[in-house]
């Protein structure tokens, strides 16, 4: 008799990243696309990673954002809009460089926040300590 073992298989991990400065967003991308069991999405601001989320069914399972998207929409204005169009748990990262990036993270409930020049390990890290099963007491979504 033969047995075949079984195989597990594991959806990536949907990281949706929001960040208007195209060197950051691209070293970011690049970081998380070479990590095992990521699938990343970027946009360069609140509108566009709107559109992105539409496209995407809003099934990100971590939203990275930076605060100061430049002109436009701001990071947190592009949270509050994210969660009007979920339904589904995800976590939030703001990864910034604004002075008050850890009041305003609290304000939008933001599961972490890493202030930039950000280390490639803490995000990484971070990432992968928050999508572990209760790896954040903290959820994201909802009102």
């Amino acid at each position: 008799m033969l047995y075949s073992a079984a195989r597990v298989v594991t959806q990536p991990l949907r990281i949706l990243v929001v960040e208007d400065d195209p060197d950051t967003l691209a070293a970011v991308a690049t970081l998380l696309r070479d990590e095992d069991g990521f699938a990343v999405w970027v946009a360069r601001s609140g509108e566009q990673a709107l559109e992105v989320a539409d496209e995407l069914g809003h099934h990100a399972d971590v939203v990275i954002v930076d605060l100061h998207l430049g002109a436009g929409m701001r990071g947190d204005q592009f949270v509050a809009a994210y969660r009007r169009r979920t339904r589904k748990p995800f976590r939030l990262v703001v990864l910034s460089g604004v002075p008050a990036a850890y009041d305003i993270a609290r304000t939008i409930r933001a599961s972490a926040v890493i202030g930039k020049p950000y280390q490639a390990d803490e995000l990484i890290r971070t990432i992968r300590i928050l999508a572990a099963p209760g790896g954040s007491s903290q959820d994201a979504a909802g009102g």
